[in-house]
């Protein structure tokens, strides 16, 4: 949206931009447009009322058509142990057995609430920088 050198009401540019739920996509590219362009440039009180409602239409929109499932456990300990070369062995004392780790990365085992805590403790301990908790691993 491009600055007017005549502040417009908000009923003003309610009118012009008619912002509605967004349902389709071609509606989701022109609302993205609309708020991008106003990222451009200083906007009047009235600019800044109706790119807050656009975002919130936008994130409306990405939440039901772009949202992101949580990862499950099993696929977060697969990531870790790949990315942080961890063999299976380390993590007997976790599980007891390696073939009970096997289980765990295969999802073919939940992991208990005490196996979580002690996942993010070794985890957090070998690896600086990382945050995990126990709701990193448990369904």
């Amino acid at each position: 949206m491009t600055s007017t050198s005549s502040q417009q009401t908000y009923t003003d540019l309610l009118i012009q931009y008619q912002p509605k739920p967004i349902k389709t996509e071609l509606e989701y590219n022109r609302a993205l447009k609309v708020v991008e362009g106003m990222m451009s440039g200083e906007l009047t009180e009235a600019e800044t009322t109706l790119f807050e409602l656009l975002v919130l239409l936008i994130e409306n929109y990405e939440e039901h058509h772009y949202s992101l499932e949580k990862s499950k456990p099993a696929a977060t300990l697969q990531s870790l142990i790949h990315e942080f070369d961890v063999e299976p062995t380390s993590l007997v004392g976790v599980f007891g057995s390696v073939e009970t780790v096997t289980e765990v990365v295969n999802g073919q085992r939940q992991v208990s609430r005490s196996q979580a805590e002690s996942l993010a403790q070794f985890f957090n301990d070998h690896y600086s920088g990382l945050s995990l908790t126990a709701v990193d691993f448990e369904h």
